[in-house]
């Protein structure tokens, strides 16, 4: 008996000390771990994010053996998708679970952002699914929990399909109605009114585990140039920016996962120049590669610890004045932890590019122009961020199943259609509105691409008598005939940049006509609502910041006016 008892506890001493190696082989590494672990080609690839939008000029919606073999060779810290990867959550949910398959068989030990510009409104790339009616449709609504209720369906259709990280949202203040990027984007020209509903933003992304990234620090809401075509300049000083730009950050900072830098010279903080490679000339350095910018002030002055990742290094505003690597080299040093597409990964010969520019980035390294101590505080600021959403453990798959009957369900668009409609902004009603059902009713429209949400709204508005008129290509021939039949006249203008707000001439046209006739006038501006201020000899101005569901439940509204 006491050799058996003797045999049972040695027996389960060894079982015991299996488990316990077991365990101990087994536990989870640390973020400082793994960097203590990899090569300095490693850590570079953490901090680069490429995107794949299009293969030999068409979309990608699948992997190939090409990008497999890249993404199993190099430890990117993540991959951005564009609309070009997107036809369906079926789909997408099938690409993004190959990406971060074809990633994890090279052996490496977190997963990838996955990432995606869907801000809602004017700027969303799933081409399926529930858009939203964009920030500055949110804002107007005056109810700051539509922010929260927008980012939660944005966030839960992202997060079903694999999606980790949103571009969004932007913390822009739009104090420069002539700006040609940012417009409707912005929550308000009001920087506490920007703070306020960013943060709601957030947390409603952060209530489906999808992390935030606020954009474009310091502030793209003051410039007449578009960093995708051009390099901006905003002559303020650093206190300037205090007071309108900087606020948001100062508010939100504490709570972003990432910011996303901007293409942007001001000369009055950052006084470093260089030489434009397309120019010649001098030019300031961008907040993108600035030092002062990125360390000094969000890291030093505004106390940031996320993750700082640039804009698309394909944008002009870098790319057509700087040389790739010098760039990104430049962008590190500065205190950027990611590099957004330094290279592009679309056909083979930009793979053997990829190659090159990694050699150049370690050869940079390795020459101590870049310190690797600048790279291990990166890529530990990535993997604890890795961590904290769950990205060490590198099992696990999206279900494109639950995503297809979850993206664009009818709870979703309930929800857009609450929001969209609280977002239309009446701000003249000299007795034109509610239009009653039975009345006869033309509708001028300056886009084609317009008319499908117009006729939407009409019909859930139950309007009898509608006529469409398109005034793309100019006012045609049957306009006057088409206002005199009409008991009331309805005019879309649509100014999506600050230059389109020079010329609303047709629509101006439109309303002296339909007075000529003794007719009502309703103006309804799609987009940028600064176009209103030229129209107050209308009968009714009404502003819903946006296309699709917003212009129809800016239609809807008119025959159905609170």
């Amino acid at each position: 008996m006491k050799r058996l008892t003797s045999g049972l506890l040695s027996c389960a001493m060894v079982i015991c000390m299996l488990c316990n190696c077991t365990t101990y082989a087994g536990a989870k590494e640390t973020p400082e771990s793994i960097v203590a672990s990899m090569t300095v080609e490693q850590k570079l690839a953490q901090m680069i994010m490429p995107s794949f939008r299009t293969w030999n000029d068409k979309d990608l919606t699948t992997l190939n053996s090409e990008l497999t073999a890249a993404l199993k060779k190099y430890d990117f810290g993540g991959v951005i998708l564009f609309s070009q990867n997107t036809n369906n959550a079926t789909q997408t949910t099938n690409l993004i679970n190959s990406i971060q398959k074809a990633h994890i068989s090279g052996g490496f030990k977190s997963k990838m952002f996955v990432a995606i510009d869907q801000e809602g409104g004017r700027v969303a790339r799933l081409k399926t699914g529930t858009r939203m009616p964009g920030n500055m449709a949110v804002a107007a609504s005056g109810d700051p929990a539509n922010a929260t209720k927008a980012a939660s369906v944005i966030g839960e259709e992202l997060a079903v399909q694999g999606f980790n990280l949103d571009f969004a949202p932007v913390v822009d203040v739009n104090s420069n109605p002539a700006n040609p990027v940012i417009g409707v984007r912005s929550f308000s020209e009001k920087p506490d009114v920007v703070a306020q509903y960013g943060a709601l933003f957030v947390d409603g992304l952060h209530n489906q585990k999808v992390m935030a990234c606020l954009k474009h620090f310091p502030g793209h809401g003051d410039t007449d140039v578009d960093s995708h075509t051009g390099l901006p300049r905003v002559n303020k000083t650093y206190d300037e920016l205090l007071k309108t730009e900087l606020v948001p950050y100062t508010s939100l900072a504490s709570n972003a996962d990432f910011i996303m830098t901007a293409h942007i010279q001001y000369p009055q903080i950052e006084k470093e120049t260089c030489v434009s490679k397309a120019s010649g000339e001098k030019i300031f350095l961008p907040a993108t590669l600035s030092k002062k910018f990125l360390t000094e002030i969000l890291r030093g002055k505004l106390g940031y610890q996320g993750i700082i990742i640039t804009d698309s290094m394909e944008m002009d505003a870098i790319s057509a004045n700087f040389d790739k690597l010098d760039a990104s080299v430049r962008a590190i040093n500065a205190g950027a932890d990611m590099v957004l597409m330094p290279v592009g990964l679309t056909s083979s010969k930009e793979i053997k590019n990829l190659d090159t520019f990694m050699e150049g980035l370690a050869a940079k390294v390795k020459s101590g122009e870049i310190a690797e101590a600048r790279l291990n505080e990166s890529v530990t600021r990535i993997l604890k961020t890795k961590d904290k959403y769950g990205l060490l453990d590198i099992t696990g798959e999206a279900s494109s199943k639950k995503a297809a009957s979850v993206v664009g369900s009818k709870q979703h668009k309930a929800t857009e259609w609450e929001v969209a409609q609280a977002g239309v902004k009446s701000v003249k009603n000299d007795g034109a509105l509610p239009i009653s059902k039975d009345k006869k009713v033309v509708i001028f429209y300056p886009k084609k691409d317009e008319e499908s949400s117009i006729k939407s709204g009409v019909k859930k508005a139950g309007a009898k008598s509608v006529e469409y008129v398109c005034y793309e290509n100019g006012l045609p021939d049957s306009t006057d005939t088409a206002i005199q039949k009409a008991d009331v006249v309805v005019c879309l203008s649509n100014c999506t940049t600050g230059a389109e707000l020079k010329d609303t001439s047709k629509v101006d046209s439109l309303i002296v006509k339909a007075k000529g006739f003794d007719k009502k006038t309703v103006v309804l501006s799609t987009y940028l609502p600064y176009d209103l201020d030229k129209f107050g000899n209308a009968d009714a101005l009404e502003a819903c910041y946006g296309p699709g569901i917003n212009v129809t439940a800016a239609i809807y509204k008119m025959f159905n006016a609170d």
